[in-house]
C-alpha cells in the first residue's frame, strides 16, 4: 500500500505542475489576445502629407493621387518664375479636405485672403509675391481638388 500512496502523492505533484503550466500559458496568451485585438480596434494611422511638387509649400492629403493628364507645371529657365495647375482626387471627404487646406496654407506661410462655398469650396491665398487658389468639391468617392499657383 505505501507504494501507492507514493505514486498517489507523485500524480498529485505532477498534476500540480501540469495545471500550473497551462494556466500559466493560459494568461500570456490572453494577454497576447487582447494586444491583437487592440491593434485591429486602434484606427490606422494617417496617410503621410504629400507635397504639391514642385511648390514645396503647398500640402496635398495623403493618399490623393495628381491626375498627370491634367496638370501641368510652366518653370522659366532661371527658376525664378513658377506656375503650376495641378489636379488631385482622393478618398477624404470634402469637409475633411477643406479643413487639411485650411490648416495646411497657413503652416506654409500662407494667408487666407477669402474664400467661398458654392457646391464646393474655393479658398484664396497669397504670400510674398505669390497667389494660390484651391478649388475642392466633392466626388463620389471623397475629394477633388485644384490648385492653381502662381506669381502675384
Amino acid at each position: 500500500m505505501k507504494t501507492v500512496k507514493g505514486n498517489q502523492s507523485s500524480v498529485f505533484v505532477c498534476i500540480i505542475i501540469l495545471m500550473f503550466l497551462v494556466f500559466s500559458g493560459g494568461c500570456t496568451s490572453l494577454k497576447n489576445l487582447d494586444l491583437e485585438l487592440e491593434k485591429e480596434s486602434s484606427p490606422p494611422p494617417p496617410d503621410p502629407i504629400v507635397l504639391a511638387h514642385p511648390f514645396t509649400d503647398v500640402s496635398v492629403p495623403g493618399g490623393f493621387e495628381k491626375d498627370q493628364s491634367k496638370s501641368f507645371v510652366y518653370e522659366s529657365g532661371s527658376g525664378s518664375v513658377k506656375v503650376g495647375r495641378l489636379f488631385f482626387k482622393g478618398s477624404s471627404n470634402m469637409k475633411d479636405t477643406v479643413e487639411f487646406f485650411q490648416d495646411e496654407m497657413t503652416n506654409h506661410g500662407w494667408t487666407l485672403v477669402n474664400s467661398m462655398t458654392h457646391g464646393g469650396k474655393i479658398l484664396n491665398y497669397q504670400k510674398e509675391g505669390s497667389v494660390c487658389t484651391v478649388i475642392i468639391q466633392s466626388s463620389m468617392l471623397g475629394s477633388r481638388v485644384e490648385i492653381q499657383i502662381g506669381p502675384k
